[in-house]
């Protein structure tokens, strides 16, 4: 995985190079990403994605880097060249916990003019960045909203607070996704690949609605696998992700997709199963009934606070 050019790119490795990694967010050589992404990204939806080239990854250091590659970022879901969006955050400054690092992360977003405080922003705040783009379903002009989380070192060390291994990464990160618009994107793969048109040139409303169920039973298995392999790696089941006995919920110690958290609940969220089936409907009714489409938000439409039968 090369990065983007960055004229301090050079500068910023070089005056990383003496800091411990497991205190300092420094910037990960080519090689120690490309090993992160192979053996510690365990999300199959996020694998996917940047098997196929649809990841943006930039290093930024301010608001203002985070803005312009935001900006390049939506351009190019707009012509469904991407889908998500990796912001490294590179740093020589030692944190001893996840609070420090969740602090700085929350300071890019304040910085880039979309939260008002990073002390608010960091306790359960929820940046929801609308995209107005070409629905990759249905070619209708539609709002996807796409999320922006933090990602810190810390949430892997078993003594931090805030231990959180489904929110670790080895540098500082924030992450931004819209799980409705990488699912029609899905969508528009398999059509393209089987019926060699894009979903909505597909005029038989049974086979559409067939290539749907399909799409959205592979979701909900990459999204079932996710979830299993980050709860095998929690040495807290308290603070392990969990898939309920019917696979439509999921349970995690964090509320999905809020920024961050200073407090670890449990929190219960849809599955594939329930929103992605939803999101059919939705894009069925659209072409075929004539009806308003509102993706929004969907598949991250925030977690309920569980009873933490784990504890």
């Amino acid at each position: 995985m090369n990065f983007p050019p960055d004229d301090d790119s050079a500068g910023m490795a070089s005056s990383a190079v003496g800091c411990p990694f497991h205190t300092v967010a420094k910037v990960p050589s080519d090689s120690e990403f490309e090993d992160w992404l192979q053996t510690d990204l365990r999300c199959s939806a996020g694998k996917r994605e940047f098997q196929l080239g649809r990841y943006t990854v930039a290093h930024v250091r301010n608001g203002y880097q985070f803005l312009e590659a935001l900006k390049t970022f939506r351009l190019d879901v707009e012509d469904y060249r991407k889908t998500g969006f990796l912001a490294i955050v590179p740093s020589c400054e030692p944190f001893d916990n996840s609070v420090d690092e969740l602090r700085t992360l929350g300071q890019i977003l304040v910085d880039a003019g979309l939260a008002e405080s990073a002390g608010a922003l960091i306790n359960s705040q929820t940046v929801a960045i609308p995209f107005e783009v070409v629905c990759p379903v249905t070619n209708i002009p539609t709002v996807y909203e796409f999320f922006p989380v933090a990602f810190c070192p810390h949430a892997r060390s078993v003594a931090d607070p805030l231990y959180d291994p489904a929110l670790s990464t080895p540098f500082l990160a924030i992450n931004t996704t819209s799980d409705a618009f990488a699912f029609g994107m899905l969508v528009r793969d398999l059509s393209l690949r089987h019926f060699r048109v894009p979903p909505h040139e597909i005029r038989d409303r049974h086979e559409l609605e067939r290539l749907l169920h399909k799409c959205a039973v592979v979701w909900q298995n990459m999204s079932a696998n996710t979830i299993t392999s980050y709860n095998k790696v929690s040495e807290i089941p308290a603070r392990a992700v969990h898939l309920s006995a019917d696979k439509r919920t999921w349970t995690a110690p964090h509320n999905d997709p809020v920024f961050a958290e200073m407090v670890k609940e449990p929190h219960d969220h849809e599955m594939p199963a329930l929103y992605a089936n939803r999101l059919c409907e939705r894009w069925i009714a659209a072409l075929f009934d004539g009806q308003a489409l509102m993706a929004a938000r969907d598949g991250q439409s925030g977690g309920t606070p569980a009873f933490d039968f784990r504890k």
